[in-house]
């Protein structure tokens, strides 16, 4: 880890509002964001927060993507139950025509 007189370190600073905002200075903030700093500089609660945030929200749209699946399989088979019991009833008709 480089030391603080350095352009390699990276700043923890907070604003009016209590925020917490990391000021890159090493080439891994600058291009990669708080995640790919090479300071060692600890994240934030913020940005934890936002993972955090993230991951639920991935897992909201994983889980609907999955609702959405079944939905369209339950559709599928009912309407396959709708034909098969029409057919049935046809071939019912059919044979109660035969027998008399």
């Amino acid at each position: 880890m480089a030391d603080a007189s350095t352009s390699t370190r990276c700043y923890w600073i907070r604003d009016q509002d209590g925020a917490e905002i990391l000021i890159p200075m090493c080439w891994g903030a600058a291009i990669g964001g708080p995640a790919e700093c090479t300071c060692n500089v600890p994240e934030s609660r913020i940005e934890t927060a936002e993972r955090g945030r993230a991951e639920a929200e991935r897992q909201v749209l994983r889980l609907m993507d999955e609702r959405d699946r079944r939905l369209e399989e339950q559709a599928v088979t009912w309407r396959q139950g709708k034909r098969l019991r029409q057919k049935i009833e046809e071939l019912e008709t059919v044979l109660a025509g035969m027998a008399n």
